[in-house]
């Protein structure tokens, strides 16, 4: 049975993980999405949900025996295989995943595996310690490097009562990801190999042991941006100032707080970056004197603070001789576009991400963005209002496209 014309189908591996319950909903928005979805079951994934209750959340057959067809002759897994739009893996244990990387094919998801030539997306899922095994990044590693693609794992919660890596991505991320691989070309793991730096959050500036200057930054965006990297097979370092938005599971994080910490973190790890995205909102000015202690209010009727500049992380590493393709924000009230290109010379960017604070919809806090991306050739890309991790796809677009202008 082939696919067709037109038909957006995903198939969705669950394999025997507690995280099974979520692929529940992830088969619900799949078909919220108006994609049509067949769930393939590992032998032990029945023990967390029963086959049936995929079978109504899909509207179709589910199968989880190799042998159960009612029509052997007609080999299930070469048919599925020709039908799949996107195959998705979630959760995706690390038996499943270590079976995936050596080719292994002794059940119907990992036959159908070795058999799709379509896209294959996997949501790990496990406890912190299997997803920190070198086994089980090897094994991670190997298979991105073939071009699957990765969402999550997360951290968070975990089945055991513990808190880590090992989380499965929420069931919508994993849906937008299917979705936007079935949209268009496959999104493989271009960036496999590659070493991707995202600044996040925003920085404290001390004014006593107690109380700094800092800005409103959740790091949202600048996560959303680590994620998509991590997704496409980067090797991403995120340098976090103090926000509490959880990085990637597999990211390397270097922890922050002022905006000289920052610079000297950026810098160090943009010596090996392919790319760096600068997203975080680092603070142009600084005291220039940080008192010892809690600056007390007694005796005073008002304190005059001078301010100095602190570095810019950006235009340091726009003036390399050697350096990374560079990715910069620009946050505006006004003149969104005028501004934003003229930092976009100043700070000698490949690409200036512009936004406006203060509108309706989108910006610090929100899940939401709308933004323009400009480059360095005078083109500008607008990316209506959409969830903050689609407009991280839209600025990886952006980047492959300068990659390829100067490789012409």
């Amino acid at each position: 049975m082939t696919r067709a014309a037109g038909e957006r189908v995903a198939v969705v591996a669950v394999t025997g993980s507690i995280a099974a319950y979520k692929a529940c909903e992830l088969v619900r928005r799949l078909r919220e999405h108006g994609v049509a979805v067949r769930v393939a079951m590992s032998r032990n994934a029945p023990r967390f949900v029963t086959p049936q209750t995929f079978a109504a959340l899909s509207g179709a057959r589910v199968l989880h025996d190799l042998f159960a067809d009612e029509r052997p002759e007609r080999l299930a897994h070469v048919r599925w295989a020709e039908r799949c739009g996107v195959f998705v893996v979630a959760p995706a244990s690390a038996d499943f995943l270590a079976r995936m990387s050596h080719g292994l094919a002794d059940d119907f998801p990992s036959t159908l595996y070795l058999a799709v030539t379509a896209p294959v997306l996997v949501a790990p899922a496990m406890e912190d310690d299997m997803a920190r095994h070198p086994s089980v990044r090897d094994n991670l590693a190997r298979l991105r490097a073939r071009g699957v693609l990765t969402v999550g794992p997360g951290v968070g919660a975990l089945a055991s009562g513990r808190s880590g890596p090992g989380r499965m991505a929420e069931p919508e991320e994993i849906a937008e990801a299917a979705v936007r691989l079935l949209a268009g070309p496959p999104a493989r793991a271009w960036l496999c190999g590659k070493r991707v730096v995202v600044t996040c959050g925003p920085t404290f500036e001390p004014i006593d042991a107690m109380r700094g200057l800092t800005n409103r930054s959740t790091g949202k965006m600048a996560m959303a941006v680590a994620a998509e990297a991590a997704l496409l097979g980067a090797r991403v370092t995120v340098v976090q100032g103090p926000c509490q938005v959880a990085p990637p599971a597999t990211a390397e994080v270097v922890r922050v707080g002022s905006a000289l910490e920052m610079a000297e973190a950026t810098l160090a790890a943009a010596a090996q970056a392919d790319v760096v995205v600068a997203a975080a909102a680092v603070a142009d000015f600084r005291p220039a004197k940080t008192y010892p202690g809690k600056l007390a209010k007694e005796g005073r009727e008002s304190l005059t603070l001078e301010l100095e500049r602190t570095p810019d992380i950006l235009a340091q590493l726009g003036r390399q001789r050697r350096r990374p393709l560079l990715v910069g924000f620009a946050a505006e009230f006004d003149d969104l576009l005028q501004r934003a290109r003229a930092k976009l010379a100043r700070k000698q960017a490949d690409l200036i991400v512009a936004n406006r604070i203060g509108a309706a919809a989108g910006g610090f806090a929100a899940d939401d963005n709308e933004v323009w991306i400009l480059d360095g050739r005078g083109g500008e890309r607008h990316v209506g209002l959409r969830g903050k991790r689609l407009v991280a796809a839209e600025i990886f677009e952006a980047v492959r496209s300068v990659w390829r202008e100067a490789e012409a």
